[in-house]
């Protein structure tokens, strides 16, 4: 938690201890981002995007007004194994709004910045084919990422420890397979389609594919990670280097038996 003034008062603690009225809002967040508030561990409310939450909060006795701030207060994300702290910067009104609202007997004002600062964690690349499939949801404990019937999508879901049900992927609730940091995970509903990567330089000449074509099966690791999953690679990339490959994983007709 981080707090933001430049002021110490000569009778600041003279009188009963102040009330603020906090504003609590992330106003860089997206539509799915969510923050809940707790004072002294009983939960307030929750922030849902860039929307605002307001609450009251006793200030304390004291000289300056480091000393004066509410305490107990924490911010919540969801994450993983469950809520997780995150940090916040609490901003109070200016040192002459200050006093007279003392002066007045009215809260003070002040505005509370939020912060989504999850805990360390590595990503997890899967890959899900859901052609032929109803709607599907993949997770790894908490955090969900939703696939249309019939899409075919790239997924980043965080993982770090703490808790049993980080260990796995899942699908629609059931597990499929422990969780690889280090390979992507290609899901296919269907259990109907094969595989192959293929690539591109840019800055140079050169392009191809893989020899190995991966079978019909539930899921499976791949031998690489591609940047693309059944898209066409760019027609040009910005680099800072002389050069750089880009490569994508696509269907092809499986190998007659």
């Amino acid at each position: 938690m981080t707090f933001t003034f430049i002021l110490i008062l000569g009778c600041i603690g003279c009188g009963k201890p102040p009330m603020f009225h906090i504003v609590a809002r992330d106003e860089r967040a997206d539509e799915s981002a969510r923050y809940k508030i707790f004072l002294k561990g009983r939960e307030l409310g929750t922030v849902t995007g860039s929307g605002t939450f307001e609450f009251d909060a006793d200030g304390r006795r004291g000289d300056s007004i480091q000393e004066i701030l509410p305490q107990n207060i924490e911010v919540r994300i969801p994450w993983v194994c469950g809520w997780e702290k995150t940090d916040f910067s609490l901003y109070l009104a200016r040192p002459d709004e200050i006093e007279r609202a003392r002066a007045e007997h009215r809260a003070i004002q002040a505005v509370m910045h939020l912060s989504y600062t999850p805990p360390s964690f590595d990503w997890v690349t899967i890959f899900v084919d859901n052609r032929g499939g109803p709607p599907q949801t993949v997770s790894i404990g908490e955090l969900q990422e939703n696939v249309p019937a019939g899409a075919t999508q790239r997924i980043l879901l965080p993982h770090s420890g703490g808790c049993d049900q980080a260990k796995d992927v899942h699908l629609n609730g059931k597990i499929v397979t422990p969780v690889n940091t280090r390979q992507t995970l290609l899901i296919d509903i269907t259990h109907s389609h094969c595989y192959r990567v293929e690539w591109a330089g840019y800055g140079f000449d050169d392009s191809g594919h893989g020899k190995t074509i991966y079978p019909p099966r539930p899921f499976q690791f791949l031998d690489s990670n591609p940047d693309f999953f059944m898209e066409p690679l760019p027609g040009s990339v910005i680099t800072t280097g002389t050069g750089t490959v880009r490569d994508t994983l696509k269907d092809v007709a499986c190998p007659k038996r």
